[in-house]
């Protein structure tokens, strides 16, 4: 069967709310992975009254095979082998309160767009994060993301000890030339769409393929210049921040530990990929502005997504461990 997805662009076509549509843009634009990935709009509350968002879906684990055979002998039977599966949906995002006279008083700065961007930016970032760290079976609110849905696959590659080391530049020349076999080897076996890096690593890639002449670079929807190579677009998904008081952490969502890092490669397919999966219709984003025309001096604003990551089979996504840029 095949299941037709939407993308955030076109769930934001459907949106009669023009705010709404506005609020699903900044998450377009703030986002590349978001402006690619595949929602299958599914999701609805299970029959009776039930509490709980459930995906169900078919994960693929061996192919079927064939073989040759003589006359007078039957083949041997053998079946493709799949597993089905279910993940949860989850709930994040965020809220904001504001008092109706710092709205009066905001003039030519509008302070509730900006505390709505920087919500949703904040809302990106933790989706970035739990799309490569997110386990379930250790914190039960977040989705599973891709480093532990590959870990122990067939695609998980360079998992010993075995280390690529790139962290300077005299390092880099050296090995550049391995590295970049591997690379392809993890795009090819996957099918990528694109690489997930964080900052560090997609400098590292970026002056590889230059120094390789495969660099080419291409404008996304919102006119930002993306690096592409062999038709495989490179995605740095950024920095996690978490505050604690007053201190403000920064996390990359592609971790690096001791100066070694991953890089995440995926194909986009709500089929046979890596996708999203999300409520039904256009209920993915959902956003609540404060009606400062009602009593109440204080208002609250929130913006939420409701999802988690699926992926329908281990082949079309990868991961290349242990790569040294520090």
């Amino acid at each position: 069967m095949i299941i037709m997805a939407m993308t955030l662009a076109e769930m934001k076509v459907g949106m009669a709310d023009k705010v709404s549509q506005q609020i699903v843009d900044i998450f377009l634009r703030k986002s590349e992975i978001l402006q690619m990935l595949p929602f299958d709009n599914c999701v609805s509350p299970s029959a009776g009254g039930g509490s709980t968002l459930t995906y169900s879906y078919v994960q693929k684990k061996l192919p079927a095979t064939a073989a040759f055979r003589a006359l007078n002998n039957d083949y041997t039977a053998n079946q493709a082998t799949v597993e089905t599966k279910t993940v949860a949906l989850k709930i994040f995002g965020g809220s904001f309160e504001m008092d109706r006279v710092l709205k009066q008083a905001e003039g030519k700065f509008n302070n509730m767009a900006y505390q709505f961007e920087e919500k949703i930016a904040a809302a990106i970032s933790l989706f970035h994060y739990t799309l490569i760290n997110g386990n379930s079976t250790t914190t039960t609110d977040e989705f599973d993301g891709l480093d532990k849905m590959l870990a122990g696959t067939a695609s998980e590659f360079n998992a010993g000890d075995s280390v690529i080391d790139l962290s300077t530049m005299a390092n880099l020349k050296t090995n550049m030339d391995q590295f970049y076999e591997m690379l392809q080897n993890l795009i090819k076996k996957t099918n990528a769409d694109a690489l997930l890096m964080n900052t560090d690593m997609i400098s590292k890639v970026q002056t590889i393929a230059r120094l390789l002449g495969y660099k080419t670079e291409t404008e996304e929807a919102f006119g930002k210049r993306v690096t592409v190579m062999d038709g495989v677009r490179f995605m740095d998904l950024g920095n996690h921040y978490t505050v604690s008081g007053g201190t403000v952490t920064a996390n990359s969502c592609v971790k690096v530990n001791s100066g070694v890092t991953d890089i995440y490669a995926a194909k986009f397919d709500v089929n046979n990929g890596f996708h999203a999966a999300s409520l039904t219709g256009n209920g993915a984003i959902t956003s609540y502005v404060p009606d400062f025309s009602q009593p109440g001096a204080v208002k609250k604003g929130e913006v939420e997504m409701v999802a988690a990551t699926v992926l329908k089979n281990t082949a079309n996504a990868g991961v290349l461990r242990n790569i040294k840029i520090a």
